[in-house]
């Protein structure tokens, strides 16, 4: 009997927020099952391809990546973009002038790239988070020196928004979050709200993208029914992929607001959750 393909987050569900690593039993495990299951195992995250492709490397994914919460899917062996759904530019202007007017910390992606500012918080995370990897595996990030740069850039279409990404320090920054989190609504933006590392992280992509319409659009690429597609989270931006499929899974560690979603709850990150699902699946 064929195995069922499993999307995977990455940040919270295999991959620990502190140090940016995957346990090795996890590790292990998900390779048992690559091998098991003719590589069926594959990767859904808000993150870029470009901060996705060392970890697609290390578990052998060899099915396209799902990146920026559905709005690229990109082919991890060759780095190609499969799909990609660009924020309108008069919309990537608005977003970027309300960040001038209140000095916000914002970046973005492309489907091949993370620009961001110099001071980036999460932009310089990642840098030093991933400093001692090989270079071909290093995330490609454009630094910038302004926000007035920035919004000429786009203008210019020199760069091409796919996901914006407001970084703010989880404490006293209730307004701003708010009037943030207001606009992108008066937008019509999907803007999924993540705590991690101490900061407030808002997504922003366009209206019709989440990780469930990344995952129809990647069902309807390989031809295979996306319900039947076992899907593992632990946040909010997991939500919509979890009460599409009928295998929807959240870890232990997830946010209550998943849990309540999901159909099974496994074991957290810490006791290798997926990687004991995984096994289970291929005992059955």
């Amino acid at each position: 009997m064929a195995m069922p393909f499993i999307a995977c987050d990455l940040d919270g569900t295999i991959v620990r927020n502190e140090d940016f690593k995957i346990l090795e039993s996890t590790i292990n495990d998900i390779l048992n099952y690559q091998q098991n299951s003719g590589s069926r195992f594959f990767i859904v995250t808000g993150r870029s391809f470009e901060t996705t492709k060392m970890y697609a490397k290390e578990l052998e994914v060899k099915l396209p990546v799902i990146g920026c919460n559905g709005a690229v899917i990109t082919d991890p062996i060759t780095g190609n973009v499969i799909f990609e759904d660009v924020i309108n530019t008069e919309i990537s202007v608005k977003l970027i002038d309300f960040s001038i007017e209140n000095q916000l910390d914002l970046a973005f992606y492309t489907s091949s790239a993370m620009i961001a500012l110099t001071f980036s918080e999460r932009a310089n995370y990642f840098k030093k988070a991933y400093a001692d990897i090989d270079n071909d595996m290093k995330p490609k990030i454009v630094f910038i020196d302004s926000l007035e740069d920035m919004k000429e850039a786009v203008m210019k279409n020199i760069h091409k928004p796919v996901k914006f990404l407001f970084s703010f320090p989880q404490e006293g920054n209730g307004k701003i979050v708010e009037n943030t989190k207001n606009l992108l609504s008066n937008l019509g933006l999907n803007h999924p709200i993540t705590l991690m590392n101490n900061r407030i992280l808002i997504d922003a992509m366009n209206s019709n993208i989440n990780k469930a319409t990344g995952l129809k659009k990647w069902a309807d690429l390989v031809g295979v029914d996306v319900e039947l597609i076992h899907t593992i989270g632990d946040n909010n931006n997991d939500i919509e992929m979890t009460k599409q499929s009928k295998f929807g899974c959240a870890v232990d560690n997830a946010v209550p607001a998943l849990k309540n979603t999901a159909k099974t709850i496994l074991k957290s990150i810490e006791d290798n959750g997926v990687g004991l699902y995984l096994s289970t699946l291929l005992e059955d």
